[in-house]
């Protein structure tokens, strides 16, 4: 088995790249790809624990980016085979890096006008890399006991799109730029869990095909990861055969993991991707 989609610590991740190798190899997987967000911060720690492991480490990176011209103002671009190192993501990384530090704080400014005893100092600390919403529903929870019954909780009352603390980055990336970025730097690029937009995937994915997208994650655990789904496992299984019948049709690639980031989001093995998935995508970017 394989997981294509994980984060550590570099963004909003629990653990660092050694501690998610290491959960990786104990759970059996033969290779993992991280790709935290708007960062590849833990990429090259990975690969240098690995290498005399029996696991392989794919270099990858999340995008989080716009989709307004299909109606998804929050989607995500997940770039597979990245070269890390490359001068066009050094600079991504960087200006996303600020744009990131701008939000949050205008985020907190928000919560402050609501009425949460926060300050942007206080959040900083439980950041390693990148900072996330994630971080402040970690804050929120911290400073408002018993107020959240979790992060996906604070996401749903005033984090997420549309509620009250919610803020857009000014200089968020297009689907499209992200997915130029990603072939830019030598990867393939997909559209990240589909399904959990809230809408009609069908018109995002024909535009992240017509866009230059190679791709879009078949396997999620959208029953683990979106509640307001209300999807157990066995459903769960048929919406990634949804999924995998419109990646055929559409002559895309199909990838896709666990989304796992720890904490609430224990997430590891909780859909099997075979091997298989991984040597088709090898041989694929063999030829680009």
């Amino acid at each position: 088995m394989i997981d294509l989609h994980m984060h550590s610590d570099a963004s909003d991740g629990n653990l660092s790249a050694k501690e998610l190798v290491e959960l990786a190899l104990k759970n059996g997987l033969e290779a993992i790809a991280i790709t935290d967000h708007d960062t590849v911060g833990s990429i090259a720690a990975a690969i240098k624990y690995a290498a005399d492991k029996n696991i392989e480490i794919v270099p990858g990176i999340e995008i989080n980016c716009d989709a307004s011209e299909v109606g998804f103002k929050e989607v995500e671009a997940v770039g597979l085979f990245i070269d890390y190192k490359h001068d066009a993501m050094a600079k991504f990384v960087k200006e996303a890096k600020e744009e990131r530090i701008e939000q949050k704080k205008k985020i907190v400014k928000k919560l402050q006008e609501l009425g949460f005893d926060i300050t942007f100092e206080e959040l900083m600390p439980l950041a390693k890399g990148a900072l996330g919403r994630p971080h402040i529903a970690q804050l929120l929870i911290q400073k408002a006991p018993g107020k959240f019954l979790s992060i996906s909780d604070v996401f749903d009352k005033y984090l997420g799109v549309g509620k009250p603390a919610h803020v857009e980055r000014e200089k968020k990336y297009t689907l499209k730029q992200a997915i130029s970025l990603i072939k830019k730097c030598g990867g393939l690029a997909f559209l990240a869990h589909p399904g959990a937009y809230g809408k009609d995937p069908a018109k995002l994915i024909d535009l992240f095909k017509s866009q230059g997208g190679h791709g879009i994650e078949t396997y999620y655990p959208y029953h683990l990861i979106c509640p307001e789904l209300e999807i157990d496992e066995k459903e769960n299984l048929r919406l990634i055969e949804s999924f995998q019948e419109m990646a055929k049709n559409r002559k895309m690639l199909e990838s896709g993991g666990s989304d796992f980031h720890g904490g609430d989001r224990e997430t590891i093995n909780s859909v099997k991707i075979p091997y298989e998935v991984l040597d088709i995508l090898k041989k694929v970017h063999l030829k680009i």
